[in-house]
């Protein structure tokens, strides 16, 4: 998706805004990945304040509002991201036995995790495990759900000592990972997805934490040889970069 769209809604004139809301859910995610992104969330959040709740309005506001939170700036990110989630955990509560609302859900809840305290990252994490395995009982082969999988492992394989005690406070039995389980899934996502920016640098990440840099380094290259379409690849490419240079 190219272009910036900045989160605040209604700066179209009312006239588009009318007449998006009105159009099908095949026109309005034909939407997606334009610089028309802004319509379609505007459009969506008119049916949805109009108490238009189903399934179908709410995983297509979550995603949404996760493509405008990628194309702006991280300061700015936050709000949107929890706005998003809001509606596809809004979603999983109406069928958690949707894909897409699984799919969804497991998603936003992973991304909220960048702005929560530890506490609340190590709870949200216990549910968008709950999501993950739904989603990927059903669809066990998309790449974003095994990218996702790879991530929630990284963060428990990483988990200090008082992090693991929290923890405890919310499972039954504290989860494991490790880094390895992590890299099995950033390269069976990097298989299916090999010009996803986003993967490619996580799995030159888990490799270099893992110790293994010579391993990481092609991935970190590869990633830097492809276009950032969004402030959030732009950003993750700095950090490949930085790291790249220290394998």
């Amino acid at each position: 998706a190219h272009g910036d769209t900045k989160p605040a809604s209604s700066n179209l004139p009312s006239q588009v805004v009318a007449q998006s809301s009105s159009m099908s859910f095949e026109e309005l995610d034909a939407l997606f990945g334009t610089d028309r992104v802004q319509e379609g969330y505007d459009a969506l959040k008119k049916r949805y304040d109009a108490g238009e709740k189903s399934i179908d309005v709410l995983w297509r506001l979550a995603k949404f509002c996760n493509e405008i939170g990628n194309r702006v700036e991280k300061s700015k990110r936050k709000d949107i991201i929890v706005e998003g989630k809001k509606y596809a955990i809004e979603a999983w509560n109406t069928d958690s036995n949707n894909f897409l609302a699984a799919r969804w859900a497991a998603l936003m809840s992973g991304k909220v995790t960048e702005y929560l305290g530890t506490k609340e990252k190590i709870e949200e994490g216990k549910n968008c495990k709950e999501y993950l395995d739904r989603a990927i009982s059903i669809q066990p082969k998309e790449d974003a759900l095994l990218h996702l999988r790879g991530r929630w492992a990284l963060s428990v394989a990483n988990l200090s000592w008082f992090e693991r005690k929290a923890a405890a406070l919310f499972y039954a039995e504290p989860p494991t990972a490790t880094v390895e389980e992590a890299i099995a899934d950033f390269q069976a996502a990097h298989a299916i997805n090999p010009d996803w920016i986003e993967n490619t640098v996580y799995l030159g990440k888990a490799l270099y934490e893992k110790g293994d840099k010579s391993a990481a380094k092609p991935f970190f290259d590869q990633a830097l040889k492809l276009s950032p379409s969004n402030d959030n690849e732009k950003e993750l490419l700095a950090e490949a970069k930085t790291l790249f240079g220290k394998c």
